[in-house]
Parts: C-alpha cells; sequence; structure tokens
C-alpha cells in the first residue's frame, strides 16, 4: 500500500496538505483538535483496500500551511467543501474525529449534502460548553464537559509560558495504557506542529459550537462511535444517534479500546465497524469519483 501525499490551494491562499490510498468509494477522514491526518495510518493500511482512503491536514494543522487567519469551526468545513469541490467528488463518506464531526456539522450547515452518501462520526458531543441554565439532563446528553471556567483556563494555558507541557497532559489524558511510549511521542509530536495560539483559537470556537438543532435535521445514513472510557460522555454519542433517523451506534467497551482515539486504540474493530457501514452504502452509490 503506498500512501500519496498531495497539496491544494484554498481560495484564500492556504495550501492544505492532504494523503490519499486506495480506489473506488472516497472516504474522507478528518482529524480532531490539533490532530494531523497521519494519525489515520491504520485506516490506510486497513482499508484503503476497500475504499479511497483520504485524510486531510486542516489549516495549521500537520503539514498544512500555518496561516495566520481561519481558525474556526465554519471556516474549515468551508475548506473542506472547497476540497470535495477540488476532487469532483461524488458520493463521498466523510469520518471525523473528534472536532473533525463538528467540521462535518458546520458543513452540513452551510453546504448541500448532495455530494455524500454518509457520514461517520467519531466520539465528539453535541456542544462542548454550554450555559449555566441548561437543565442538567440537557447537559449530559450534549456532552457538555467544559465549564466556562475550565474552557477559559484551558485555552489560557495552551498559549502560556508551560503550554507545551499543558498540551502534553491534556493529550496524553485522552489515551489508555496500552498505547506504547513510542505512539504517545509520536502523536504528541503531530500535535504540537499546530501552533499553541491557532490551537487556543480553535479550541475555544470549536467548544462554542451548539450542534443540537443542526444534528436533529441530518438524514444522510450515518454512523455513530463512542467509547465506554472516553472523555467524551457516551450517553452523549446516545442521543447523537436517537437525533438521526436510521443511524447506528457503535460504544466500545473499555477492553475494546473504547477511549478518544479508538482508531488507535483497537484499529482492527475500528475499522472493521467502518468497512461494514461503508460496504451498506455502496449498493446506493452508484455514482462515485
Amino acid at each position: 500500500m503506498r500512501v500519496r501525499s498531495n497539496y491544494f490551494l484554498t481560495t484564500d491562499g492556504v495550501r492544505l496538505h492532504w494523503l490519499e490510498a486506495g480506489d473506488g468509494i472516497p472516504l474522507i477522514m478528518l482529524p480532531g483538535w490539533s490532530q494531523s491526518a497521519v494519525l489515520f495510518r491504520d485506516q490506510f493500511s486497513g482499508l484503503s483496500e476497500h475504499v479511497r482512503c483520504i485524510a486531510l491536514d486542516h489549516r495549521g494543522h500537520g503539514e498544512s500551511d500555518k496561516a495566520e487567519h481561519g481558525y474556526r469551526v465554519d471556516k474549515l468545513a468551508r475548506d473542506l467543501q472547497e476540497f470535495i469541490s477540488f476532487c469532483g467528488f461524488k458520493g463521498v463518506i466523510i469520518l471525523g474525529h473528534s472536532m473533525g464531526a463538528s467540521v462535518i456539522w458546520s458543513y452540513l450547515n452551510s453546504f448541500s449534502d448532495e455530494a455524500i452518501s454518509g457520514i461517520v462520526i467519531v466520539d465528539q458531543p453535541a456542544a462542548l460548553t454550554l450555559p449555566d441554565y441548561e437543565p442538567s439532563e440537557l447537559l449530559r446528553k450534549s456532552g457538555a464537559i467544559f465549564s466556562w471556567e475550565v474552557l477559559n483556563h484551558t485555552c489560557s494555558s495552551l498559549i502560556g509560558s508551560n503550554g507545551i507541557e499543558f498540551s502534553k497532559n491534556m493529550i496524553l489524558n485522552m489515551l489508555s495504557d496500552e498505547i506504547s511510549n513510542a505512539d504517545r511521542e509520536w502523536i504528541l509530536k503531530e500535535n504540537f506542529k499546530f501552533p499553541r495560539h491557532h490551537a487556543a483559537t480553535l479550541l475555544f470556537n470549536a467548544c462554542v459550537q451548539d450542534w443540537r438543532d443542526t444534528i436533529s435535521m441530518i438524514k444522510l445514513p450515518a454512523l455513530i462511535i463512542g467509547g465506554e472510557k472516553s472523555i467524551v460522555p457516551p450517553d452523549s454519542q446516545r442521543w447523537i444517534q436517537s437525533q438521526i433517523e436510521g443511524s447506528r451506534l457503535q460504544i466500545f467497551s473499555s477492553d475494546q479500546g473504547g477511549y478518544h482515539f479508538a482508531f488507535l486504540e483497537n484499529p482492527e474493530k475500528f475499522n472493521l465497524v467502518v468497512r461494514q457501514f461503508v460496504d451498506e452504502l455502496k449498493g446506493s452509490s452508484d455514482c462515485y469519483a
């Protein structure tokens, strides 16, 4: 399997990096906040014989340009729309991990879904921060894991004098003890390709979005994947599944790699679940690039 490295230029002059391997129906994989496209290495090796695997580095992330503007979820969604148009994709499946799922929701909120045949939402709540007046039951279902105080402290710490160390602890807390030290260092190295001051800007923007009304309007085939031991409450993933008619839900248990990075913790099971979803869509997606 050979993974090809490519670039394309957005309309506002930012060069975005993407990886590609395989043929067939396109599966675009969107990393989460501060992550990079290469973290989907096990999906390239495990899925590229069945689909055309594509992973996009968001602006500022991975090997993409470190622009001084555009670190908002809606801008990342615009980048995705331009990328799909640039490639001429039809019948594409989009997989978003963590904040990458918010990029999908923003895309669906702003653009037509005619080029998309299905979506895979991986461990992202409908809203990360909500006003205190929201009922506790709604806070639980939405997955609002940040209070306003914690959000402000987190973003301030990212750009503080100990920003790298703070980031390191924040990211490592999302991983299980099963991840090797070599992979931990690799994941951190990829994260730190995203400048911390831009990371703080994007995190704040991502955390103050509320996608509950958008999610309830989705009509596309959808697969939702969560983890019992993830920092994202699994009940928030169950709520998302309840809002999208006909959608499927897969909650990984702790012994199945059920943490925030399930695609790294247990790539074999993760790839199997995604492949089953893709195979179901193939029969109804007669036209794709």
